[in-house]
C-alpha cells in the first residue's frame, strides 16, 4: 500500500454540533456550516462525519442511521458541508435545519455527530502538476484538499468540477481554491463540454503533456473507475474517494468493504473497510481498479 496518498488524525470525537448557517450553493448543492470546536480542530482534507439528520433529543428519532458527509472546510470552531438532497435522510435534513433557523437565525438545530473520520489526502509524492476531479459528492473533499494542500505543496494545481449544466454548479465563492479551476458540464453551458474524465484527458495530453500528474478522484463510481482507467493509460499515479452506505463509520459493521488486492495488515483479510481503511485509497491497493 502506498501510504504517502491518505492521511489519518485520530481519534475521533462525538458531539453535538450547533447549525450556524445554511444557504443553497446551487441549483442542487446546499452550504451547511456547523459549530464543533473538537471536529474542527481535527479535521484534515478528504475526512468525513457522520451527521444525524434530525434534531439531538433525548431519545431516537427518524431516520435512525446518521449520514456520511464530506467536510468541505475547517475553520476555527466551524466546519462546512456540502451536501445535495438524495434521499430520506437529506430531505430531513434540509427540513430540520431549514425550520430551526427560521425560528430562530441565531441559534439553529442541535444535531448529533461523529468525526472527524476515515483516511484523507495527502499530496502524491515525486510528481510535477496535480489534477482532481470531483463530481456530486466529490466536490467537497477536494475543494478542501486543494485549498490546503496548494498552501504547503508549490506545484501545478488543476482542479475539475463536473456537472450536468452551469446551474448545478456550486459557486466559485464556495469552491474557491488555489490554481486552475475547470468547469466541466455535460452540455457545455459552462467551462469544458464533456466530463471531468474527458477535461483530464485534454490536460494530459494537452497543457501537461510530457510532465508527471498526480490524479485525485471524488464522486460517482463510474467517473472514478473511468479515471483510474484514464491514470493507468498515463502510467500516472492516482488516488480515489470511495463512496459507500454505512451505518456505523468507525469500521464496526463492515457493511461498507470493498476487496483489496493484498491481505489488510491488521485483519488478514483481503476485505477492506471505506470508513476506516477509506474512502481515500490508493488505486493499486483496490481490486478491479
Amino acid at each position: 500500500m502506498n501510504d504517502s496518498c491518505c492521511k489519518t488524525d485520530a481519534p475521533f470525537v462525538q458531539s453535538v454540533a450547533h447549525v450556524v448557517h445554511h444557504e443553497a450553493a446551487s441549483s442542487r448543492y446546499f452550504l451547511l456550516r456547523l459549530k464543533c470546536p473538537d471536529i474542527a480542530r481535527r479535521a484534515t482534507p478528504g475526512q468525513f462525519v457522520m451527521l444525524a439528520c434530525s434534531e439531538d433529543g433525548c431519545g431516537y428519532s427518524e431516520p435512525l442511521l446518521p449520514r456520511p458527509l464530506a467536510i468541505l472546510d475547517a475553520r476555527g470552531d466551524d466546519i462546512e458541508l456540502l451536501y445535495f438532497v438524495s434521499g430520506r435522510g437529506t430531505q430531513t435534513l434540509r427540513r430540520v435545519v431549514e425550520t430551526s433557523l427560521a425560528a430562530s437565525p441565531t441559534n439553529g438545530a442541535k444535531l448529533r455527530i461523529i468525526g472527524p473520520l476515515g483516511r484523507g489526502f495527502e499530496p502524491l509524492p515525486n510528481v510535477d502538476a496535480h489534477v482532481a476531479l470531483g463530481g456530486g459528492s466529490g466536490v467537497a473533499p477536494l475543494v478542501f484538499f486543494v485549498r490546503n494542500a496548494a498552501k504547503e505543496v508549490s506545484a501545478n494545481w488543476h482542479l475539475i468540477l463536473a456537472a450536468r449544466s452551469a446551474d448545478q454548479l456550486a459557486r466559485d465563492s464556495i469552491v474557491h481554491t488555489p490554481g486552475a479551476i475547470h468547469p466541466a458540464t455535460d452540455d457545455g453551458s459552462a467551462g469544458f463540454k464533456g466530463t471531468a474524465v474527458a477535461k483530464l484527458e485534454a490536460l494530459l495530453e494537452n497543457e501537461l503533456k510530457g510532465k508527471r500528474v498526480g490524479i485525485y478522484a471524488a464522486g460517482p463510481e463510474p467517473m472514478m473507475h473511468a479515471a483510474a482507467v484514464v491514470a493507468r493509460r498515463f502510467n500516472m499515479p492516482a488516488v480515489v474517494s470511495l463512496e459507500a452506505r454505512m451505518a456505523c463509520g468507525v469500521g464496526v459493521c463492515r457493511a461498507c468493504v470493498v476487496d483489496g488486492v493484498s491481505p489488510h495488515k491488521k485483519t488478514g483479510l483481503l476485505r477492506r473497510t471505506v470508513c476506516l481503511d477509506g474512502p481515500v485509497f490508493n488505486i493499486d491497493e483496490l481490486a478491479g481498479w
